[in-house]
């Protein structure tokens, strides 16, 4: 506004310096500080992008989409689809049509669930004085990963059920003859449970291989001392059937000895769901689209993923990711009455982030990618708590394109901090679109305390910082309009600072959305042993090694018995055909 006011005064001063004539040289004066003014108060136009008004609507946005009413935001519920209809009624306010034939919404399926059936039962037979023993579902559980079952056969405790020959301990041996029995498994370690053992890579679904491999028919796991982690009751739907049934017993002291019969009676029920991403579009006529996108959906009561040890609760995500949705929306309807027209606009809420990318990851997977020409993706998720007074805006994949190096850090709007991460490879729906060899940025403040528990409530959000990050998009998008189309680059993979408890890396992303037998790759990295390998995205990784594979856990388990250098035999299967490469770790 300042330099508005002072382009203003300038004409004034010219019109008055022209009838003063004799001095003639000062005309020529003026008319040059009126064209350098002019260009700088063009320069300065960011800061006209977003003003206060915005505020009050990304208030409004976020109050909704975090409020209790949609209870968690959790996809395939009532809560997401309140969610997207929300969004939907911002974009027909603002004329931003449907994108194409499909409308504004493009459904996927998933599981939601597994559960068990209601005829579910245990029976232990004479395993005490007091003889057989029926349990039902309060006295016990199925475990992720359990296949459904009808087993009778004599039960025998291994111990931990931990095969460990480097770390000396080998609770298989003096077993001899167990093939065909249930196997009871302790479900604590050697060390009485702590989680600094040095058996703490032996989880349960390794646990339940190895027994799977010793020639278990079931695996019941107890907990008599109640120092291990019990397996949660809530069954993933990311974990494969291990082809045997597996259940957790409540009251361990149920097999103080062993030898009796047990039949076990397991029926899980998968429970599908559908989803949606909820897509707009503003038509500029375009050869090439530019997708904006942030994820809408969050984790409904805290069913997965949740940080909250406390009593079940509403997450309701403001910051995660209502505050990426809201600016979405924002910056929807700016692109709409704007001037920028080199390209088409794709918005896209996607849902199914929380439970492995599964919307963005179908999205990228459909005809609809190569129908829009994608030029770039920029991604918004957690972009509501900038730090007022360091205010760093965290923007990673700017190793996916040469433009982004050079030219997020010269982007003045906004008054932000920049700071970058090379990788296009992350926790969030980007990653979808870098796969498929699109350069990508995500917008992100950070992490904090509230994250992915009930107290994540907008009341703690930066506004102003939402608004800041948005005109720092919209210079960036200007910016981007000096280019038909953005080269696009591949970026090494991040080292993630997190203790794994595995010496060596595969390079591969797993397809978290992937249910079948093994363990499909969604994307190679470059440079690591999976790409020298030759594998490619999309093979089904079906054995490594003497391990086979038979979901992300299996393939998990895997990689901690090889070290650097060793070279193993992969089988995959490709285009329905099984292969088999050499890789070196």
């Amino acid at each position: 506004m300042f330099f508005c006011g002072l382009k203003h005064l300038i004409f004034i001063l010219f019109a008055v310096m022209k009838s003063v004539t004799f001095i003639k040289n000062l005309d020529m004066v003026f008319r040059w500080i009126f064209v350098i003014l002019f260009f700088i108060s063009f320069s300065f136009s960011w800061a006209q992008y977003l003003g206060k008004q915005v505020y009050k609507s990304l208030q409004a946005h976020v109050k909704y989409l975090s409020s209790d009413e949609l209870e968690g935001r959790l996809t395939g519920t009532e809560g997401e689809r309140k969610a997207h209809q929300y969004i939907i009624s911002q974009w027909k306010k603002a004329g931003i049509s449907p994108a194409g034939s499909i409308g504004y919404l493009q459904p996927f399926e998933f599981t939601y669930r597994v559960v068990p059936s209601d005829n579910c039962q245990l029976i232990l037979e004479n395993s005490s004085e007091a003889g057989t023993k029926l349990l039902g579902l309060n006295d016990f559980y199925p475990v992720s990963g359990s296949a459904n079952g009808n087993v009778s056969a004599e039960c025998v405790k291994v111990g931990f059920g931990i095969y460990a020959p480097a770390l000396n301990h080998n609770d298989y041996a003096g077993h001899a003859e167990i093939e065909g029995k249930i196997f009871v498994i302790d479900v604590s370690n050697p060390d009485g449970g702590s989680a600094h053992s040095k058996f703490s890579e032996f989880d349960i679904q390794q646990r339940i291989t190895k027994a799977k491999e010793m020639g278990a028919v079931a695996v019941i796991f107890i907990n008599p001392s109640g120092k291990g982690d019990e397996p949660s009751e809530t069954i993933s739907t990311k974990i494969s059937a291990h082809d045997i049934p597996v259940v957790f017993v409540k009251d361990a002291s149920l097999f103080k000895i062993d030898g009796f019969n047990v039949t076990l009676k397991l029926s899980l029920i998968r429970e599908m769901r559908t989803g949606y991403n909820v897509l707009g579009f503003i038509n500029n006529k375009a050869p090439y689209t530019v997708v904006i996108g942030a994820h809408y959906d969050h984790l409904g009561y805290g069913e997965e993923n949740s940080l909250h040890k406390g009593e079940r609760a509403i997450h309701n995500g403001a910051d995660d990711n209502a505050s990426g949705t809201a600016v979405m929306i924002e910056l929807s309807k700016y692109l709409k009455k704007s001037k920028l027209k080199k390209f088409n606009y794709l918005f896209i809420g996607f849902s199914g982030e929380e439970l492995g990318l599964l919307g963005s990851g179908y999205f990228t997977k459909s005809n609809l990618l190569a129908k829009y020409q994608v030029n770039y993706m920029l991604n918004m998720d957690m972009v509501g708590r900038l730090d007022s007074a360091d205010r760093t805006i965290i923007i990673n994949g700017a190793g996916t394109s040469p433009f982004w190096a050079s030219t997020l850090s010269t982007i003045q709007a906004g008054n932000l901090k920049i700071k970058t991460t090379e990788s296009g490879i992350g926790p969030s729906d980007h990653t979808s679109f870098y796969l498929k060899d699109i350069p990508v940025l995500h917008f992100f403040t950070g992490t904090h305390k509230d994250y992915h528990k009930p107290s994540d409530d907008w009341e703690k959000l930066n506004l102003q910082g939402m608004v800041d990050i948005a005109n720092y998009m919209l210079a960036l998008i200007e910016a981007s309009e000096k280019n038909e189309k953005l080269e696009f680059t591949k970026t090494k993979e991040p080292e993630t600072g997190k203790v794994s408890s595995f010496k060596v890396s595969l390079g591969v992303v797993p397809d978290y959305a992937y249910e079948g037998q093994g363990m499909r790759i969604d994307g190679v990295s470059e440079g690591k042993p999976a790409q020298k390998a030759g594998l490619k995205a999309g093979d089904v990784i079906i054995q490594i090694g003497d391990a086979k594979i038979k979901d992300i856990y299996a393939y998990m388990t895997a990689l901690g018995k090889f070290t650097k250098g060793q070279t193993v035999e992969i089988r995959f299967i490709r285009d329905g055909n099984e292969l088999s490469a050499f890789v070196t770790f």
